[in-house]
């Protein structure tokens, strides 16, 4: 088992805020990166067999939980949520660890 904190973010883009979502996606992936984040996979969903379409999936691997929080309590974080909410129709923030 890792003692790793996975991120994993799932979004479902407004088609006609596609400025918005690479404004929001160049913003937040600095944040990320420089937390110290390692990306393990940006994923585009293809199909859903339950539940609702994500359109896109990112997962991400940090040393703590403590460090996610960081960011996104963060003032950075904060100046970005504008342009995620014009940009998503949904977004989750999953905070995920080893079963």
């Amino acid at each position: 088992m890792s003692d790793k904190t996975t991120l994993v973010v799932t979004g479902t883009p407004i088609p006609s805020e596609m400025a918005a979502v690479q404004e929001y996606l160049q913003g937040v992936m600095p944040l990320l990166l420089g937390a110290g984040g390692t990306l393990v996979k940006r994923l585009k969903v293809t199909e859903v067999i339950n539940g609702n379409h994500s359109g896109m999936v990112m997962v991400m691997d940090f040393d703590s939980p403590e460090t996610i929080a960081r960011i996104f309590m963060s003032d950075a974080y904060a100046a970005l949520m504008p342009v995620r909410d014009k940009g998503f129709a949904e977004m989750n923030i999953l905070m995920t660890s080893g079963m």
